[in-house]
C-alpha cells in the first residue's frame, strides 16, 4: 500500500449532528438504598419518635422476650408454656412502668436537662435489646432445658441470660442519657449520675424479683 492508495481511500466521515452514530457510554448503574432490617428499625435512636412509637417498641420487646419464656416452658410443656410466655416479658413491663416513671420524678426534681420523652426513648430502647438478645438465645435455651435432666443446671442457665439480658439493657440506658449528663453542670451531674445508677439497681432486682415469681419452671424441681 503505497501514498497513492492512502489519498484514494476515503475515510467515513460522521456527521456531529447525528447523535445516533455517536458511540454512547453505558448509563450509570443505579443506587439503590439498602433496606434496613427489623432490628436495626427497632433500635433506631431518632428523636422525632412520639409517645405510641415508644410504646409499640416496647410491646415489640415484651413479645421477643416472651419468645424465651415460651423456651423455658418446654420443660414442662403444657400450662408451663402460657406462664413462660407470660412470665418473661413482665419483668421488662415491670421495670417500663413502675421503675422508669419513678426515675423520671426524680430527674425533674433534681432539675436535669431531660425531657420524659427522652427518658421513654432510652427505656424503649433497651427494652429493645434485652429482648432480642432473649430472642436469639431462646433456641439454644430450649435445646437445653429439654435435654438437661438437672433443675439447678437449667435454673442457673434460665436466670444467667435473664441477667445478661437486663445487663445489656442497663448499658444502654446508661449510654443513652449520656448526652444528658454532658449537659449537667458539675455538682448536679453526680447527682443525677448517682440517681441512674440507683435507678438501675432498683430495675435489676425488681426484674429478677418477677422473674423469680413469674417463671415457676426454673424454681421449682422437675
Amino acid at each position: 500500500m503505497n501514498a497513492h492508495t492512502l489519498s484514494a481511500t476515503e475515510l467515513p466521515t460522521i456527521d456531529e449532528g447525528d447523535d445516533a452514530a455517536l458511540p454512547r457510554s453505558p448509563p450509570a448503574p443505579q443506587t439503590t438504598p439498602h433496606a434496613r432490617s427489623h432490628a436495626s428499625a427497632l433500635l433506631d435512636t431518632t428523636t422525632s419518635s412520639t409517645w405510641m412509637d415508644e410504646a409499640r417498641r416496647l410491646a415489640v420487646a415484651a413479645s421477643l422476650s416472651a419468645i424465651f419464656g415460651v423456651a423455658l416452658g418446654l420443660r414442662h410443656g403444657g400450662v408451663t408454656l402460657a406462664w413462660g410466655a407470660m412470665g418473661a416479658p413482665l419483668g421488662i413491663v415491670a421495670v417500663g412502668a413502675l421503675a422508669a416513671p419513678a426515675l423520671g420524678i426524680l430527674l425533674a426534681l433534681a432539675n436535669a436537662p431531660l425531657d420524659a420523652l427522652d427518658l421513654a426513648r432510652a427505656t424503649s430502647r433497651a427494652a429493645a435489646k434485652a429482648g432480642l438478645l432473649l430472642a436469639g438465645v431462646a433456641p439454644a435455651a430450649a435445646l437445653f432445658v429439654v435435654t438437661v435432666e438437672d433443675a439447678i443446671t437449667v435454673t442457673i442457665v434460665g436466670f444467667g441470660a435473664l441477667i445478661l439480658a437486663g445487663a445489656v439493657a442497663a448499658r444502654s440506658f446508661q449510654h443513652d442519657l449520656e448526652p444528658m449528663l454532658a449537659k449537667t453542670p458539675g455538682a448536679q451531674r453526680a447527682v443525677v449520675r448517682v440517681a441512674i445508677w440507683a435507678f438501675l439497681a432498683f430495675a435489676g432486682t425488681l426484674a429478677i424479683r418477677v422473674w423469680f415469681m413469674a417463671l415457676p419452671m426454673l424454681t421449682v424441681s422437675s
